[in-house]
C-alpha cells in the first residue's frame, strides 16, 4: 500500500495517471491523502471532482487532512467547520468510495483523529436517533443483546 498526495483535480494529469498505472500494475494498492488547503481545495465541488478523478485512475481517496499549523502555512489553514461542511456535502452526493475520512493529526503524538459530521444524535436502551446525509431525522430500534 502506498498513499499518494493529490490535492486538486488539476494534478490528476496523464503523466500522474501513467505513474499510478505503473505502480498498480506492479501490484501496489494506491490511496490518496489530500490536505485541505484554503483557496485551493476548500470547496466541496473541488473535493468531489478530485476524489472522482482519483477513482478513475484507481486511486482510492483515503484521507483529507486538516492542514497542520506549522510555521509558514497559516495562509493555507481553514476552519475545521470547512472540512466538516465538505464531508457533509460529499456524503450522499457521490459514491461512498469517493468519500475519504477527514482527519486532524492531533498534536503531541496523539495521532490521526477522525472528524465527522454527527449522524448519531442520541442512543438509549430502546432506540437510536439518527440524522441522514440529507438532514432527515429517524428513530431506529436498539435491540437488547438477548
Amino acid at each position: 500500500y502506498i498513499n499518494t498526495q493529490f490535492n486538486h483535480p488539476m494534478e490528476v494529469t496523464p503523466e500522474a495517471k501513467a505513474a499510478c498505472d505503473r505502480l498498480i500494475e506492479a501490484g501496489v494498492v494506491l490511496g490518496n491523502q489530500a490536505v485541505l488547503l484554503k483557496n485551493i481545495n476548500d470547496d466541496a465541488h473541488v473535493m468531489k471532482k478530485l476524489n472522482q478523478e482519483l477513482l478513475k485512475i484507481r486511486v482510492r481517496p483515503y484521507y483529507i487532512f486538516h492542514a497542520k499549523q506549522v510555521k509558514g502555512t497559516a495562509h493555507f489553514i481553514t476552519p475545521v467547520q470547512t472540512g466538516l461542511d465538505i464531508m457533509q456535502k460529499l456524503r450522499g452526493f457521490t459514491s461512498g468510495l469517493a468519500v475519504p475520512t477527514y482527519i486532524i493529526n492531533a498534536p503531541d503524538g496523539y495521532g490521526k483523529t477522525p472528524v465527522n459530521p454527527e449522524y448519531l444524535l442520541s442512543i438509549n436502551e430502546s432506540e437510536v436517533v439518527m440524522k441522514t446525509w440529507q438532514g432527515n431525522l429517524f428513530n431506529y430500534p436498539n435491540h437488547s443483546e438477548n
